[in-house]
């Protein structure tokens, strides 16, 4: 068994070099394994970084032009050699046994396709009180998850998937289910969703999934990301991504529309802008961060559609 560690990268050189010196450090000496990073058409030092690990990792860089996620992502499916392939980010630290992990995960559940592990925040200090106080809210913009013990399989039901940051697909899925270049990060875009799709799709498709709880990370949140502007376009880009799925993927419509937006939406934006400015001075930060959630959210979404209509009308 031959298993591809993949990471896409733009213009994260430094984060990537500790994500790189994180891998080094792992208990892999029996694991037959290797490394792709593909550079997504960075313009710093990438490559001078991940040259600098040619003598300590099975390192290969790969080059993606096409700027986006998921094109890096296809590209690393393209080239993996692997029987399965394990998806992280140039952000995080990994645990010493997490390749191990995932390798026995694969050894003992043959049968499965998809899996994915624990990953917990690891806040540049001093920390934002706020944020700390109102982290179970905020998995999504700080990748947090912890998908329970190893014998409950994954579900698209209770949302119980792995995120981007620490996952694996067999290759014979992978390659079977693409990700969709509408989908995930750009540097024009923060509409995510890509692996979500893919995961979602390979398990309705009839395969099994399951956690790996001993396969940690660490995601690394900046002081640039603990912040209220931050969060404001993160979750505007999960409501542009919700909507492009409702109106693309044949989820169905929330109707009634009303100037070509799902009414519900603006009835969220003014709740969410009202209730946010009103408990934001005096209130505990979990409070205050659920209006914020659901205006951003809405605003993103409300910005979809009204493009959509804009384009019907050309």
């Amino acid at each position: 068994m031959r298993v591809t560690v993949a990471i896409c990268t733009f213009n994260r050189a430094e984060s990537l070099r500790r994500t790189l010196e994180s891998l080094a450090r792992m208990q892999s000496a029996e694991i037959d394994w290797e490394l792709v990073v593909v550079n997504n058409n960075c313009t710093d030092h990438t490559d001078a970084v991940i040259a600098g690990f040619a003598n300590l990792l099975p390192i290969r860089r790969e080059f993606e032009r096409e700027p986006g996620q998921s094109n890096a992502r296809n590209r690393a499916i393209e080239v993996a050699t692997g029987d399965y392939i394990l998806w992280t980010d140039d952000d995080v630290i990994v645990d010493p046994g997490w390749l191990a992990a995932y390798a026995n995960a694969f050894r003992s559940r043959p049968e499965a396709a998809v899996f994915g592990g624990p990953i917990r925040p690891k806040y540049e200090s001093p920390a934002v009180k706020w944020i700390i106080d109102s982290e179970r809210l905020l998995g999504g913009p700080y990748c947090i998850r912890d998908l329970g013990d190893a014998a409950t399989p994954l579900s698209v039901a209770g949302n119980r998937l792995p995120l981007g940051a620490n996952f694996a697909i067999r290759t014979v899925e992978q390659r079977a289910f693409r990700y969709d270049p509408e989908l995930g990060l750009t540097p024009l875009r923060q509409r995510r969703g890509d692996e979500h799709d893919v995961i979602e799709r390979i398990l309705q498709a009839g395969a099994i999934g399951y956690p790996v709880p001993g396969a940690i990370v660490e995601h690394c949140i900046g002081r640039e990301r603990q912040t209220i502007d931050y969060l404001r376009r993160y979750y505007a880009g999960a409501g542009e991504q919700d909507a492009f799925v409702e109106r693309y993927k044949g989820h169905g419509q929330r109707g009634p529309f009303w100037f070509g937006v799902p009414r519900w939406l603006w009835f969220g934006l003014v709740e969410g802008w009202l209730l946010y400015h009103l408990h934001r001075p005096l209130s505990p930060g979990p409070v205050w961060v659920r209006h914020l959630k659901l205006y951003a959210y809405a605003s993103g979404a409300i910005q979809f559609w009204r493009r959509e209509r804009r384009y019907a009308r050309q």
